[in-house]
C-alpha cells in the first residue's frame, strides 16, 4: 500500500508540474500576441512600414487577393498619401490553438484628411469587426490573414 501512495503522489506532482508548464506557455503566447497587436498599432501610428511588416508573415495571403509584397506596397502608399494615423482596437478576443491563433476585435483607423479626421477603417459610430489569423513561427507570432477590413 505504501508504494501506491508514493506512486500516486509522484503522478500528481508530475501532473501539477506539467499543467503549470502548459499554463505558463499559454500565458506567454497570450502576452506575445498582445505584444503583436500593440507593436502593430504603434508602427501604424508612426507610419513605419518596416516595423509594421515585421508582424506580417511572408506567407501572408487573404481573401482580398493580397500577399506579403502587395501588403508592403499598399502600406507604403497609404503612409505616403495620409498623415496622423490613429488606430483604436477594442475588445480583442484571443483564441489560441497549438501554433495558430485567431484574434477578433473592433478596429477604427482614422487619418488626417485636409485638416479633419477621416475614418479609413470603421466609422465614427462603429468599428470594423476584424478577425486576424496568426501563426507562430520560431517563437514569434505573425499575421497570415486578416478578414473584415474594408
Amino acid at each position: 500500500m505504501r508504494a501506491w501512495k508514493k506512486i500516486t503522489i509522484i503522478v500528481l506532482v508530475i501532473l501539477l508540474i506539467g499543467g503549470g508548464i502548459a499554463l505558463y506557455l499559454s500565458l506567454i503566447d497570450l502576452y506575445k500576441i498582445k505584444g503583436v497587436l500593440k507593436g502593430a498599432k504603434e508602427a501604424f501610428e508612426q507610419e513605419d512600414a518596416d516595423g509594421l511588416m515585421a508582424y506580417v508573415s511572408t506567407s501572408y495571403s487573404d481573401d482580398y487577393g493580397f500577399n506579403y509584397p502587395m501588403v508592403r506596397r499598399f502600406m507604403s502608399g497609404l503612409f505616403k498619401d495620409f498623415n496622423k494615423f490613429e488606430v483604436v482596437m477594442e475588445n480583442p478576443a484571443i483564441e489560441i490553438q497549438d501554433d495558430t491563433a485567431t484574434v477578433q476585435f473592433s478596429l477604427w483607423i482614422s487619418v488626417d484628411w485636409n485638416g479633419a479626421p477621416a475614418y479609413i477603417v470603421g466609422t465614427n459610430q462603429k468599428g470594423a469587426n476584424v478577425r486576424l489569423h496568426l501563426k507562430k513561427v520560431l517563437m514569434k507570432w505573425q499575421a497570415i490573414k486578416i478578414e473584415g477590413v474594408r
